[in-house]
């Protein structure tokens, strides 16, 4: 297994959590990490305004993404301060010597949100980018072996873009689904993991008309397509679709969702899930 290092500067000590430089000694490539509140100080810090791409997430059951390029930086970001409500922290990649031209950025905006769609963030860009920049195949090895590198970073920063679970010895237990739901979930490092053959379905039409103006069953709708779309389950029918690989979730309640169709409470709808918490808790 190969091994890495990375440098990251902490700008306050006591702030260490919520304003983060990372780079790679052998790289030009600087990553800031910044929540919310303190993304004013990053505007202040060299190098912030050049060219690049950048992340915004959400800290949600749910978890969501927005990506997103600009030639000044952090300034572009400073547009969805209020326009997108729903991020609570960002990632702004840019390289010291401003090496990154509109090819670099838009290259990786779609590979991005491509690598992305096929895990368990929802994203939040209105356009997903299925085609890819017109460029030579020398530019595109060279801009793919940016993106590897900034998805090394991303992992350093503990955003994983890992699609497929690798197979393990011994699975404790699996949780199933009640009856008439062909699904089934196990534990593995704090993740839920949604085993494959498991069936998805689209969320019922009468989500539509909820009272959340129809956000859980265009969230849940987009989450089923994207699964189908990036090769991970393939359509049953014009409802249902099966898992062809494992597929990780932060919370088992979105899983619960995708599979019936409904919104639910992942540790009551797992059969056995909510009595191990209760185990582990007393």
């Amino acid at each position: 297994m190969t091994s890495k290092s990375v440098m990251i500067y902490f700008p306050e000590a006591k702030n260490a959590s919520n304003l983060r430089i990372i780079q790679d000694p052998t790289s030009q490539i600087r990553g800031f990490f910044f929540t919310k509140s303190q993304f004013s100080k990053i505007e202040k810090m060299d190098h912030a305004n050049n060219s690049g791409i950048y992340f915004l997430f959400s800290e949600l059951d749910e978890p969501s993404v927005y990506i997103g390029q600009s030639v000044n930086g952090i300034h572009r970001i400073k547009t969805h301060i209020r326009e997108k409500e729903f991020w609570k922290y960002g990632i702004l990649f840019v390289t010291d010597n401003n090496s990154f031209d509109r090819l670099s950025i838009d290259f990786l905006e779609y590979h991005f949100i491509q690598e992305f769609s096929k895990t368990e963030y929802n994203l939040e860009n209105r356009d997903l980018r299925s085609t890819k920049p017109i460029m030579s195949i020398f530019q595109e090895a060279t801009l793919k072996s940016f993106a590897n590198h900034l998805e090394f970073l991303l992992e350093a920063l503990g955003i994983s873009l890992q699609t497929a679970i690798e197979s393990i010895e011994t699975i404790i237990h699996y949780f199933g689904a009640p009856t008439g739901i062909n699904a089934r979930l196990y534990l593995q490092d704090g993740k839920f993991i949604l085993a494959t053959n498991s069936v998805i379905s689209k969320p019922t039409e009468t989500s539509r008309d909820w009272s959340d103006d129809g956000k859980f069953y265009s969230r849940y709708t987009n989450h089923f397509q994207r699964l189908v779309a990036s090769g991970s389950a393939e359509l049953i029918n014009d409802q249902e679709a099966k898992l062809l690989k494992d597929v990780e979730f932060t919370s088992p309640s979105t899983p619960a969702a995708l599979c019936s169709g409904h919104s639910k409470n992942g540790w009551k709808f797992w059969i056995g899930l909510k009595e191990l918490r209760e185990k582990e808790e007393s």
